[in-house]
């Protein structure tokens, strides 16, 4: 199973967009996958990026910050550990 997460520093508009994005690819592809949003500054730091969202698979930073990728891409990120 995928550990997935949508890491950011407080609750914004583009984490949740993320957020909601990747659990509908999860459901709709049928990945076996637990997707977890994590509102932590340390969390953010330890990846040492400066920009939020962030989405890490497996403990591997895939994406940092906006624009949003879309579903496509986010297809590949996910599918892609």
């Amino acid at each position: 199973m995928k550990e997935i997460k949508v890491i950011s520093t407080s609750e914004c508009a583009n984490c949740q967009l993320l957020y909601n994005a990747v659990l509908t690819i999860v459901k709709v592809k049928g990945i076996d996958a637990k997707v977890e949003k994590v509102i932590d500054v340390k969390e953010v730091v330890k990846y040492g990026v400066m920009t939020t969202p962030l989405l890490v698979v497996n403990g591997v930073l895939k994406h940092a910050g906006t624009p949003i990728p879309s579903p496509q891409k986010l297809e590949e990120l996910l599918s892609d550990v």
